[in-house]
Formats: C-alpha cells, structure tokens, sequence
C-alpha cells in the first residue's frame, strides 16, 4: 500500500474549518457541539467470517458514543449533518474507533480539493455567508464535489439520533483468522427505525434539541443500532470517498449496539476523547484513501488547538 502522509496538510485543513465556522475556544474544529453516552456491543458469530478484530468475536464489548452536530460552530442550529462517533474498549486495555455521518459520502477526494474548495468558500468576514459564486468554477471542474453537495442539500435532517442511519464515508480492510481480506463500508442502522424531516424545520428549533431528545429518550430505556457490513467487490472504488458502490451489494448485519445512559469525559478518564477513525485494531486496516489518511493529523491538530496548543517535552530545560 502506498505510504500517504497523514500530517502533510493537518493544519492547513483545521485552519480552513476555523476559516468557515470561526475559532471557538476549547472546541472540535468540526462536529463542534456534542454528548457521550455510554453502552455495550456484541457482535454475531458471523461476524468472525469477516474479521478477527477482539470487539467483532462475540464478547459484550462496553462502548462510548459521542452524538454530534456537523460544522464547528457550537452556537449554531442543528442541520441535515450529525455524527456518530463509537469507542470500543477493548478486552487488552487499548480502544478502537468507528466514525460515521448521517451522509453517505464525503465532498472530496483528496486533501488538495478539500483545501482548494475551503479557500474560495471561505466567508469575507468571521460569521458571514459562505462565498459560494467563488466555488462555482471548482464545482465545474470537480463534479463529484458538486454531486456530493447537491446529495447533502436534499438531504433530510433527523428527528432523533435514534431514527437516524449512519454511514462510515470511508472503505476499510478486514482480515480474518485465515487473513482473508474484506473490503467493507460500515453502517448503524437504528433499530427504531429511521424518519427524517426538512432541514429548515429543524434549524427553527433550539440548538440542542436532538441532544436534549436523545437524553430524555434514554430516560425511557436502552437505545438500540445494528452494525451492517455492505461487502465490496472487486472492482469496486477503495480509495474514493465521493462515490457510492452499486446498490446490489451484500449488505451482513454483524452485531447490535445498546446506549444506555450519558456520560461524560471525566468519568471515562479521557478529557479530550480524539476520535480518531484511523484507529484501528488487529484485524482491521486503513486503505489508500487520502483523506481517510489525513484524518489522523486533522484529529491532532483539533484535539491540540482546544487544549491549549502543541506541549512541548515538560524536561527539555534540562538538556538546554
């Protein structure tokens, strides 16, 4: 596989974000405003046909998730865009993340288009509208951009995390015992099922409102999703979050996630929680999606600007 930076463009990205949503202290630069609430998973035996990862055998698997509100803007109403970020703690101690959106697909390919695109759209001033006569001639040029825009616009936004699907934009390799490799795209699928209404509905109502619906429905009971593998096949794009594989594809439900209750940062020792989706365990792989590559710096880079900025080694002095 092809050895791609993940650091290369890590501040010019996290900076473009700021650019567009503005700089607000002790936040994620995207999916600003969020809660944790705290669950188990365990997988079906038929997921082992598929990966030896430890949290895909069968055990009960405790989890974090952090539901989230797209953009880097923590004021700002909720839109067609959430997100849904899980941490597996594993039985060996260390964790794993999964990362999904309510969207399907991302709007670039590479980190370069990404920047570009980010550049030309960015407000004339701190809070203004986006410049989006500047984005037309790159829309022209990068029409798989466009189509993922076009894709987001018409796009319902939820009534609930709960009735609301999410989608790993990214291709990922399992291996199994015999190290068969799998290409699969990921997905949570709620077991309520899913229901959506217009954008501009949701935007008039207050800005935590899916966050404040979501606690008080687990104030009723456990909050289930399933974990669906859409298996790829050859020929099928690997690299290329912009472009959807054909709709015939298997699709294996392979374990059932259950939220219980919130929880917060301090209680699971962790303050900063960097959900990392390039943090994968044994039997999982990363591919050669450039931006799936550049997410790996583009968490650190957000994760040091809300804690204070890069720290430096605390006994350097000592060597001066």
């Amino acid at each position: 596989m092809a050895q791609i930076s993940q650091y290369d463009h890590a501040e010019a990205l996290v900076d473009g974000a700021h650019e567009v949503f503005g700089f607000h202290p002790g936040y994620r630069a995207l999916h600003a405003d969020g809660r944790i609430y705290r669950g188990g998973f365990r997988a079906l035996p038929i997921a082992r046909q598929y990966t030896r990862a430890a949290h895909l055998q069968g055990d009960l698997i405790p989890v974090s998730v952090r539901f989230s509100k797209g953009g880097g803007n923590p004021d700002a109403p909720f839109g067609a865009t959430v997100g849904m970020a899980t941490r597996f703690y594993l039985p060996n101690g260390r964790t794993t993340n999964l990362v999904m959106l309510s969207q399907l697909l991302f709007p670039a390919r590479r980190p370069e288009d990404l920047i570009e695109a980010i550049g030309l759209a960015a407000p004339a001033e701190p809070g203004g509208p986006l410049n989006k006569a500047a984005l037309l001639p790159f829309l022209k040029d990068h029409p798989e951009v466009a189509e993922v825009l076009r894709m987001r616009a018409a796009a319902l936004a939820p009534t609930s995390f709960a009735h609301s699907e999410f989608h790993a934009v990214h291709v990922f390799r399992y291996l199994n015992a015999d190290d068969t490799v799998t290409n699969v795209r990921c997905h949570w699928i709620p077991q309520a099922g899913v229901e959506g209404r217009p954008a501009e509905e949701l935007a008039a109502l207050s800005r935590e409102v899916l966050l404040d619906e979501f606690d008080e429905r687990l104030r009723d009971g456990p909050v289930g999703f399933d974990l669906v593998l859409e298996i790829g096949r050859a020929g099928d794009p690997l690299d290329d979050p912009t472009t959807l594989w054909p709709a015939d594809r298997e699709r294996v439900t392979v374990g059932t996630l259950q939220l219980t209750a919130p929880v917060t940062p301090g209680e699971l020792g962790d303050p900063v929680m960097n959900h990392d989706p390039t943090k994968v365990t044994d039997g999982i792989e990363l591919n050669d999606d450039p931006i799936l590559q550049a997410r790996r710096g583009v968490y650190e880079v957000s994760a040091a600007y809300r804690t204070g900025g890069w720290h430096t080694c605390p006994f350097a002095r000592h060597y001066e």
